[in-house]
């Protein structure tokens, strides 16, 4: 083959060498730019997320704080505020916690009721009231009588379905120690349950009773809901607080979860 003719295929074969070549490089960073716009898109998820969170917890403290810093005579059954943290914006919710019947305390008519209107038919929901007040009137080991920490323990009590904690979750507490609660405290869920016969109830007014009974709530173990939204993402925290000072704080935490989307 002549000189001049090896030279130009030569030339041609590094032509598309340095095709290839350009296209695979095209191709890498087309991914490189891909790849690094992805990790900054959920590392600004991530820091409105952390942004979020503490939104939120911030949210809860500032019920808190409002809420001790009120006579317990002035605090509402109900409080709400709205609020700014930084970029999040804030909804918070605060119930007195009187308002949802005590599993460790309340009556058996009124826990049949109570899981009546979480959904378990009448004979299944008198029988699973009957076997709550008799694990609770059982002693342990000690010689105390059994007790929920929790209402998600609720479950673990022989004989109750599965799933009534979750059914009740909203609607009960184990935090109160009160055989009758608040009726003007009540989640909307529970007005109808707890209202007075001909008189209904509407959130936040209190019902005409003496002082001292026992349906007047004491304005002290609170359930607060704080709903912070930054960006993209929300952040929920549901806590309950005792609302009796001490170390510097407006209360000690009795629960306290956390969800984000």
């Amino acid at each position: 083959m002549p000189a001049p003719e090896r030279r130009l295929r030569r030339r041609g074969a590094a032509l598309v060498l340095a095709l290839w070549l350009a296209l695979l490089l095209g191709v890498a960073g087309i991914a490189v730019v891909r790849l690094a716009a992805t990790g900054a898109g959920e590392a600004r998820v991530e820091v409105d997320l952390a942004a979020a969170r503490a939104a939120a917890e911030g949210g809860v403290w500032a019920a808190a704080h409002q809420l001790a810093a009120m006579g317990r005579e002035q605090r509402p059954p109900l409080h709400g505020l709205d609020l700014r943290i930084g970029a999040a914006m804030v909804a918070v919710r605060a119930e007195d916690e009187d308002g949802r019947p005590d599993l460790n305390a309340a009556p058996e008519p009124l826990l049949a009721a109570l899981f009546r209107l979480a959904g378990l038919p009448a004979e299944a929901a008198t029988d699973s009231a009957l076997r709550l007040v008799a694990w609770r009137e059982a002693s342990e080991p000690g010689g105390q009588r059994h007790r929920l920490r929790l209402v998600s323990e609720l479950d673990a009590v022989p004989g109750v379905p599965p799933g009534l904690a979750e059914a009740v979750r909203d609607l009960a507490t184990t935090h109160t120690g009160r055989a009758a609660p608040a009726p003007e405290a009540a989640p909307a869920a529970l007005r109808d349950l707890l209202a007075p016969q001909g008189a209904p109830m509407r959130p936040g007014l209190r019902t005409p009773q003496r002082a001292g009974t026992a349906s007047s709530g004491r304005r002290q173990v609170w359930r607060i809901l704080a709903e912070a939204r930054q960006g993209a993402v929300t952040a929920r925290i549901a806590a309950v607080l005792d609302l009796t000072p001490g170390d510097g704080m407006p209360g000690r935490v009795l629960e306290w979860q956390a969800f984000a989307r």
